[in-house]
């Protein structure tokens, strides 16, 4: 299930380029606002096996902001996996150099349905920037089984997979040439741990089944995120910059893993 969420990551919402980009690979400028988006996801030959939703709001104070990236298993599946689902939740705000900055990061596997559905596991960072530590917790069954610091830079923080995507997009990292990999610093329990995004060539997205029009990515997180095995999630942006088609490829007994915009 948790493989799932990989066409997810890359649902973030399009604002205006902060920097200048390639004609071929411009986005169109939009204004960050809150939106909701949501995906039909599909495997092997199960289409429509699961749906994923991905929602970005401001938050309680200024400058805050929340995003919400969920997926669940639906009809049959549903049934034989306890209706089980999987949310990751990061809490950003807006840092003293203008662009978002992590303040917590949760990935949450769920079980069940209505006022029976519990937090069947937790994996929770918790940044602290006056130290310059992550906090890292683990939960199972509301019982606390990890709790580590994580030091790191200062002059160069992590972000979770949410905030530093949502930057990209923003255009904070700058948008490369083709060949011309992003590098953002992430974390796992082991300490650093990269996030490159890369813009697909036109021969390399041709190998994919994506329009020739807006662009493509392909993006390598660190495998625990998704517990993958190493994989890269390659995505479409079509031309109104929405994230509308995504493919995993070679998933771990599920073959590629598909997902599209309704």
């Amino acid at each position: 299930m948790r493989h799932l969420f990989l066409f997810g990551v890359l649902g973030l919402f399009c604002v205006s380029p902060a920097l200048a980009v390639h004609e071929e690979i411009a986005l169109p400028a939009k204004t960050l606002s809150e939106e909701s988006l949501s995906y039909d996801i599909s495997f092997l030959w199960f289409d429509r096996l699961a749906e994923g939703h991905l929602t970005f709001v401001e938050g309680d104070r200024p400058g805050t902001y929340r995003a919400v990236l969920e997926a669940r298993t639906r009809g049959i599946a549903a049934r034989l996996s306890g209706n089980r689902a999987q949310r990751y939740v990061s809490f950003m705000e807006t840092g003293p150099d203008g662009t978002l900055r992590a303040l917590s990061h949760e990935s949450q596997i769920l079980r069940g349905r209505g006022n029976n559905r519990r937090e069947a596991r937790i994996r929770r960072y918790l940044f602290d920037y006056g130290r310059g530590e992550v906090l890292h917790q683990r939960i199972r069954d509301d019982r606390l089984s990890v709790e580590e610091t994580i030091p790191f830079d200062l002059s160069n923080p992590p972000a979770d997979m949410l905030t530093a995507l949502y930057n990209f997009r923003a255009g904070v990292y700058g948008m490369p040439a083709p060949g011309d990999p992003v590098v953002i610093p992430a974390f796992s329990h082991r300490g650093d741990s990269d996030i490159v995004v890369e813009i697909l060539s036109r021969e390399e997205r041709e190998k994919f089944p994506f329009p020739a029009h807006g662009i493509a990515c392909r993006v390598t997180l660190d495998p625990e995120v998704f517990d993958t095995g190493g994989g890269s999630v390659y995505v479409w942006f079509n031309e109104d910059g929405q994230p509308a088609s995504g493919l995993v490829e070679n998933v771990k007994g599920m073959g590629d893993v598909r997902g599209t915009i309704r």
